[in-house]
């Protein structure tokens, strides 16, 4: 049995939920679940508080249930039991449209592609890191950007466009910089620029 709809927030489930989601529960006993569904739990976070959080199922136990956040590196301490457990999560609506979200060994294994997929995207920055230090690509690459300055409530904002699209903005009252990926490959920060003369004066 379904029952009203749990509006989604946080990061510990990334990969699987996305903030504004909303989670259609199913009232379900420790019986009925089984280690990879998506279960939400209340859960004490001061003496007189409760939180609702809604993580993945890794083990069920004769005490309740093992659980972690797709996104998280550690199981949770608190155990989940009979008293402290919502529902179980088998839709979820995004965007107007009903997706289901997998439990049981298919939700195993997106829980752990969601993890390989993490481990690769970090094994994958230090090489970025190496190429955008090492101005290589500044030799081989010279995109045709168009630089434009806008007068704004804020201050001046110097813009940096490629083919009509805004790929890097830097705000010189703020000092804040910003560059869409792959363009800081080739456009330096300003801030270094900055730091850079201070060190040769």
């Amino acid at each position: 049995m379904f029952f009203g709809g749990f509006s989604y927030h946080g990061h510990s489930m990334e990969g699987t939920f996305k903030s504004g989601d909303i989670l259609l529960l199913e009232t379900v006993t420790l019986s009925d679940v089984v280690p990879g569904d998506v279960v939400v739990f209340d859960f004490a976070k001061h003496r007189h508080q409760k939180i609702q959080i809604v993580h993945r199922v890794l083990a069920c136990t004769a005490c309740g249930l093992i659980t972690k956040g797709d996104a998280n590196p550690f199981p949770d301490l608190q155990i989940v039991t009979s008293e402290n457990l919502i529902g179980r999560v088998n839709f979820m609506i995004r965007n107007g449209k009903v997706l289901p979200v997998f439990g049981g060994n298919a939700g195993r294994l997106r829980s752990h592609s969601i993890r390989l997929w993490r481990r690769l995207v970090a094994f994958g920055r230090a090489p970025y890191r190496w190429l955008r230090a090492s101005g290589i690509i500044r030799l081989l690459w010279h995109p045709s950007l168009k630089r434009v300055t806008l007068a704004t409530a804020q201050g001046p904002a110097v813009k940096y466009l490629h083919a009509g699209k805004t790929v890097a903005v830097w705000r010189p009252e703020t000092r804040t910089y910003w560059c869409r990926k792959p363009y800081d490959l080739v456009l330096e920060s300003p801030l270094l620029t900055a730091n850079h003369q201070r060190v040769n004066e």
